[in-house]
C-alpha cells in the first residue's frame, strides 16, 4: 500500500502540541550527486533565492539574467514556465550592489509567487525609492499585485506566517535596513520594523548591516532572522557580530528577543526550521569557521558544523537532512550534527530548495563550471540511491488544508511502498 501522509490540523492561530523528534539516522553511505540537468532557456547565470511548494510539485527560482522567476515541474525535472512581471524585474545590473532583481521568492496559497525587485529608476550613484514586491499568478503568468516597501535598493529575502497569511520581507541593505510585513489577501502593508542607524523605531532593538534569510517558527509562535553583522556607535570598531532576531507574530510587530551567534559563525545568513526546536544558521566560509544548531526556546547552542557555509539553506524533513550552499559544493547534515559526503556543485552556487516528497535537491549552477555542459548555467538536481526517503516525524511543515488552516505534516517513518520508498499525496 502508498505510505499516506498523515495530517494534523492546527486551529487558526494556535500551535498544536506535536512530539517534534529528532526521526531516525541517516544510512552511512548517503551520497548525493547531479542526476538531473535542468537547461534554462536564456541562461541563469545571476540568480537568487529558490522556494519549493513539494503540494504543488512546484520549483520556483529567481533568475536575475532572465528577468524572470523560473518555474520548474518537480515531478519531470522541466523548466514548465519563466514568469515575467508587469512592470518587468528590473535583470542584472551590475553598476551598484542589491539593484538587480528579481531576488528572493517564495509561493504562496499553492498559486502566487511573491518576489522581491530592486526600484526602477537607478542611476550610476544610486536608486530612487521603488522596491516592490511582486505577486504573480503562477497559472496565469499574470502580475497580481506590485507592492512598494518603499527601499532605495532591492526587496529580498521572504517568509510567511501561513495561519495568519502574512509575508515578512526584508529591504536588506544598509540603505534601507528594514522590514515590511504584507497581507497575502489584501496585498496591503500591515507594519514595518527599521534597523537603520539613527531611527527612532523602538521596534527594531539593534542596529542592523544586512539582513538574511527568515522563517515563521510555529513552535513559538514567533518569526525568527538572521541579521549578520550589527552595529554599535559607542562600541569601536562599532561593527559587532551577528545575532538572531525573534519577532512578533501580531501587529504591532517588534523585536522581543535578540540572540547572539558563536564567534566562529560569522555572517550568519542562512536559517532553517530542522526537528524538534533546532534551528540550523548557514554562516560565512574560511579557516576555523563552520556553521551552528541552537534551540529556537532558548537560543542555546546544540551542535557547531565546522567547514559548513551557506547564503541560503534549506532543512528537507523528507530525508532529515539539511543543505548548506558551500563556497564550491552542498554540504549535507544531519540534525545530530553529522556530516555526509558533500556534493561539488560550482563557485557562487548559493541557493537551494528541496522537494520533500520526492527527496530532490534543487542548486542553481551558473556558466563558469562544467556541471552544466554549457556556458549559459543551468539548474543541477541532487538526489542520493540510500536516501532515508520518510518524512521526519514531527517536523513542523506548515501545509494548507484546502488553501486556509495551517496544518503540521505529521507522516509515518518506516512505512515504505515496495522498491520506491517514497512518500505519496
Amino acid at each position: 500500500m502508498s505510505r499516506k501522509l498523515r495530517l494534523i490540523a492546527c486551529v487558526t492561530g494556535v500551535v498544536v502540541p506535536c512530539l517534534f523528534a529528532l526521526g531516525g539516522s541517516a544510512v552511512a553511505d548517503e551520497t548525493f550527486k547531479a542526476t538531473a540537468i535542468i537547461p534554462v532557456p536564456g541562461g541563469i547565470n545571476s540568480f537568487d533565492i529558490g522556494f519549493v511548494d513539494a503540494d504543488i510539485h512546484t520549483y520556483a527560482v529567481a533568475n536575475r539574467t532572465g528577468a524572470a522567476v523560473d518555474i520548474v515541474d518537480t515531478n519531470t525535472n522541466t523548466l514548465v514556465k519563466q514568469l515575467t512581471a508587469i512592470p518587468p524585474f528590473q535583470g542584472v545590473r551590475t553598476n551598484f550592489g542589491a539593484s538587480s532583481g528579481p531576488d528572493g521568492v517564495i509561493i504562496v496559497d499553492h498559486k502566487e509567487v511573491w518576489a522581491g525587485d530592486a526600484p526602477p529608476n537607478c542611476n550610476p550613484v544610486g536608486c530612487a525609492p521603488g522596491s516592490t514586491i511582486k505577486a504573480i499568478d503562477i497559472a496565469s503568468g499574470n502580475t497580481i499585485a506590485v507592492m512598494d516597501t518603499g527601499g532605495q535598493r532591492r526587496a529580498d529575502e521572504l517568509c510567511e506566517d501561513v495561519g495568519h497569511e502574512v509575508v515578512l520581507v526584508a529591504n536588506d541593505d544598509p540603505i534601507d535596513s528594514f522590514i515590511t510585513f504584507w497581507s497575502t489577501e489584501s496585498h496591503k502593508m500591515l507594519g514595518k520594523i527599521s534597523f537603520l542607524a539613527g531611527s527612532t523605531d523602538p521596534n527594531g532593538k539593534v542596529i542592523a548591516n544586512g539582513i538574511e534569510q527568515c522563517k515563521y517558527d510555529p513552535r513559538i509562535g514567533k518569526y525568527v532572522m538572521n541579521i549578520p553583522a550589527t552595529f554599535d556607535t559607542s562600541v569601536p570598531p562599532n561593527s559587532l557580530p551577528g545575532v538572531v532576531v525573534v519577532i512578533s507574530r501580531d501587529a504591532p510587530f517588534k523585536v522581543e528577543k535578540v540572540i547572539p551567534v558563536d564567534p566562529t559563525c560569522v555572517g550568519n545568513a542562512g536559517l532553517a526550521l530542522g526537528p524538534d526546536h533546532q534551528i540550523a544558521l548557514g554562516c560565512g566560509s574560511g579557516p576555523g569557521l563552520g556553521s551552528e544548531i541552537i534551540d529556537d526556546r532558548t537560543g542555546n547552542l546544540i551542535k557547531l558544523l565546522p567547514g559548513q557555509s551557506g547564503d541560503e539553506i534549506w532543512y528537507n524533513p523528507g530525508d532529515n537532512h539539511y543543505f548548506f550552499t558551500g563556497d564550491t559544493s552542498l554540504g549535507v547534515v544531519d540534525p545530530n550534527g553529522s556530516q555526509d559526503a558533500s556534493a561539488p556543485t560550482q563557485s557562487g552556487s548559493h541557493s537551494v530548495a528541496a522537494d520533500m516528497l520526492k527527496n530532490q535537491v534543487y542548486v542553481p549552477i551558473n556558466s563558469s563550471g562544467g556541471l552544466c555542459g554549457t556556458l549559459n548555467g543551468c539548474i543541477a538536481v541532487f538526489t542520493a540511491q540510500h536516501d532515508d526517503r520518510c518524512l521526519t516525524e514531527g517536523m513542523p511543515v506548515l501545509d494548507h488544508d484546502d488553501g486556509d488552516d495551517p496544518v503540521f505534516m505529521r507522516p509515518r517513518c518506516g512505512e515504505h511502498d515496495g522498491d520506491d520508498h517514497r512518500a505519496d499525496r
